[in-house]
This record gives C-alpha cells, structure tokens and sequence, in this order.
C-alpha cells in the first residue's frame, strides 16, 4: 500500500497553490511599500550618512511590525531603519516547508515589503542589512530572524502522545460562546480510547502546522461525539481499529437546542467543518445521528481524504442521517477524493424520508460535490437517499468537475438528485461517470451539462494513486486537484 501520508503531503494542492499564488505576487522583487521616510528619517538621513566604516547589524526583531491588510489577503511586514544601509536581503517561508521559500533574497531599497497572507500559516521572515560602498560599511555578519503565525491563538496546546478522551475528561472544555481551539503538536501522535463528547461547545481541534499533521489514532470504541459547532483541520485520523463511527451527533443532546417549533429537530446551527484531513481505514460511518433527531444546518467537508475499508459497514451509509427522524440540510464535499478498498455501501448520504428544510425552519436546502473524485463508493448501492428533498423546488444541488468511477450502481446523478425541479437551482457540469470500463448512460435526464465519457484512466488506484491520465479528464482539471499535474 502506497504511503498515503507522504503522499498526499507531496500533493497537497492547497499549500501548492498558496505558493503558487504567493509568488505570483511577489516575484523575486516582491512588492514593496514605505520608505524609512514614513519612519521619521529624510532621504539623506534614509542611508545614515553619518554612519561610515562599520559592519552594519540587521534591524532588530523587537522593530518589526506584521500589519494585515482589512481583507486579511495581504500583510505589510516593516521594520526600523538601519543607518548607513544599502537595502535589506529579504527571505521569507512557510516555516513547515523551508525547501520552497515563498520570498528569496529580495533586495529591498525601503523599510516595508508587501506579500500575500493566507490563514493558518507559521511563516520564518529572515532581514539581513546590505553593505553601502558609498559609505564605507560592510553587509551585517547575519540576518535577523522573526517568526510570525496567522492561526488563531488557542485555547491549549494538548501534549504529544496524549489520549484525547483522558485529556478532555481531566480539562473539560470552557464554557464560552466563542470557538475553543485546541493545538496538537505537528507531527504528533495521539490516541483515542473512547467516546469524546463535546456536546454542545464550539471546538477546533488541529495540527498547528499545515505540512506536518498530527495524527490521532482510534481505539476500538474511539469516536468523537458532538451538538455544537466543530472543526476539524489538518489532522490525520487512523480509524482501523474502531467499530464506532468516526464523527456522530451526542448521544444526549444538550440542553436548549431542541427546537419544539420545527418538528422538535435538535437544531446544530454552528458548522461542522473538516479541512485538509485524511481518514485512513474507516471501518464504520464517516458521520452518524446516533438515533437521534437532528438537524445540522451546514456540513462541509474541503481538501479532504476518507479511505473506506470495511467488509460491511453498519447501517451501510457512510453519512447517516436517518434513524432519528433528521438531516443535513447544507451539505458540501469539495476538492477531496473518497474510494473504497473493502466491501461495498449502501449509500453515501442518507436522511429520513421526511427530512425537508421548512420542516427545520429553513427556506432551502442544498447537497454540493464539486472538484472532488470517487472511486468504488456503492459500488452497487446508491450515492443518495432523500426522498423528502426529491422533485421540491427548495432542493438545489451543485454536482461539477467530478470523477465517479465504479460508483453508485451506474446511477450517480440519478440517485443524487432523484427528481428534478425547474424552479430548483441544479447545476451539473464536466463530471466524469465511468463505470465497469465504460460510461454510465442515460445520464442526460439529471446532467444536462458536459459530461465527460473517457476514461479517466486513473494511475494506481489499487494503492490509492488517482492521478488521472485520461486526456480529456486532464485538460478540463476534473476531479480532485490534489492528483492533477
């Protein structure tokens, strides 16, 4: 079996792409603003021309100022002015990948440099002040050196090597109505020997790193229980040895969010969000109601893995939603790859046969899969089962740049939209349906838009590589980014 971790941190397009991006903004010349001027110095004072014959020494850590832009898409980074000074060498990283400088040895005539941010970075700022000829003065001996982080400050760092329902239970989470964020240690290890149940709090749990996740491994009755809002961010989740679900709503609901005006739904209102996660070996459901009636108004689900790998999962549903009489009413997988390597499900989403959004309280509901790839999820079930959302015109779907192979017993769009409505907002568009070495058809009835009907000749997926090679798939960009070249 292929190594999936290293794997997909070799691929993984979200940290990619930000570098992408970052140097697309900034070249090797960045984009500089601010002169020392702006510090108080005029432009004969900006060189320190009373400063001669000397090692200059780089700006001082304690003088260096990170100023987000009001967007939060860029950061001015300024620092004290260095009498004397020719510029300032400027390097800048991702402190968890130094192999890829986001900004390398830029000369910077003035006292500030414009670069993008992005969230949830540890980035290592390096300033080395440069010689001046003129004045006789020699480059700095070193660069000064300044960490900086865009995470939001935790709550608590968790030790490594800690089991987490022993954690939780020795320092129960506050009660406060702003989010609770939990750190793991990049490349952590933990544990989970039981049920966790955050009830009705606000908790991020995740690695403080974007490039080396902490992982945390279940024991046979591991799974995280919950009713309040909850994130999940880059974590790796060993599921092999667990019988219970990955994820369910509490078992006992908290106090006040039963909803007694809509249908008596146990009203989530806060997401579950789960970013750049990678779930190995699931053995039962992914997401589970635990018989109990719920409503969760958003579950999103971004740049994420799930590795399925049961002879026979229970309930046969990897998100179900059903036994206690509720649903999701705004569902989104985006940029994740789903396969299965065990035995076959019944259906990928489930709900109650009466769940509706106006019987929640809501005006609309939606179920959104875009840039993602499947392979052999239900190979012979169904993608989908909600007959309350079926044919309604509150019910919208976005199903777009996707690749299905082996899938959905040769009904993919059928299943996942049931009936259409004309006042509903459907779009389906370059989706890929390809099943036993051949397209599905008469698909056209549910996806009125391009469909792709090549093969995506995926490389390895046996041992989970679904690069795809087929022509068509890699000219579009279907599918999940993370495999694409």
């Amino acid at each position: 079996m292929l190594n999936l971790k290293h794997s997909f941190m070799r691929k993984n397009h979200f940290l990619a792409c930000m570098k992408t991006c970052a140097m697309a903004l900034m070249g090797v010349s960045a984009l500089f603003l601010g002169s020392c001027a702006e510090d108080g110095y005029d432009d004969d004072e900006r060189f320190g021309s009373d400063v001669q014959g000397v090692t200059l020494e780089s700006p001082s850590a304690d003088g260096i100022q990170v100023t987000p832009s009001a967007d939060g898409k860029s950061q001015t980074i300024s620092w004290r002015v260095v009498n004397g000074a020719g510029g300032y060498l400027v390097s800048l990283y991702d402190e968890g990948n130094l192999d890829v400088p986001i900004v390398k040895d830029s000369l910077v005539d003035g006292c500030s440099l414009l670069v993008s941010r992005e969230e949830d970075m540890n980035y290592l700022l390096t300033i080395q002040t440069q010689g001046n000829s003129k004045y006789n003065n020699s480059t700095a001996s070193s660069a000064t050196s300044y960490k900086f982080t865009t995470f939001a400050v935790s709550y608590a760092t968790i030790p490594d090597g800690s089991d987490l329902l022993e954690y939780f239970t020795a320092n129960p989470v506050p009660d406060q109505e702003e989010a609770v964020y939990y750190d793991l240690v990049h490349g952590g290890h933990y544990t989970l020997s039981g049920v966790l149940d955050f009830s009705n709090h606000k908790v991020v749990l995740r690695t403080n790193s974007k490039s080396d996740f902490a992982t945390i491994t279940y024991g046979a009755g591991g799974s995280i229980e919950y009713c309040g809002g909850i994130t999940l961010k880059y974590l790796n989740f060993e599921c092999g040895e667990s019988s219970k679900p990955v994820l369910a709503f509490s078992a006992t609901p908290a106090e006040g969010i039963l909803d007694t005006e809509h249908n008596n739904h146990n009203q989530i209102v806060d997401p579950t969000s789960i970013q750049n996660c990678h779930f190995h070996n699931v053995k039962g459901m992914l997401l589970y109601d635990n018989k109990v009636k719920y409503c969760l108004k958003t579950f999103l689900m971004d740049n994420c893995t799930v590795h399925l790998n049961s002879e026979k999962m229970e309930n046969g549903s990897v998100f179900y939603i059903y036994d206690g009489g509720g649903f999701i009413n705004d569902f989104t997988i985006n940029q994740s790859t789903i396969w299965s390597t065990g035995g076959d499900q019944k259906y990928l989403i489930r709900y109650n046969n009466a769940c509706r959004c106006d019987r929640a309280g809501y005006t609309t509901n939606s179920i959104n899969i875009t840039h993602s790839t499947m392979y052999k999820v239900c190979y012979s079930g169904q993608m989908c089962n909600h007959s309350g959302f079926d044919g309604r015109n509150t019910s919208n779907y976005e199903v777009i740049d996707n690749i299905f192979v082996d899938c959905g017993g040769k009904q993919v769009p059928r299943r996942i939209v049931a009936r259409t409505n004309a006042e509903a907002q459907i779009k389906f568009n370059n989706n890929t349906y390809w099943y036993d070495g051949a397209p599905e058809p008469d698909n056209s009835q549910y996806d009125n838009g391009y469909q792709l009907t090549t093969d995506p000749a995926f490389r390895d997926p046996a041992n989970g590589d679904f690069t795809p090679t087929g022509a068509e798939q890699l000219s579009l960009r279907t599918g999940d980014p993370r495999w694409l070249p």
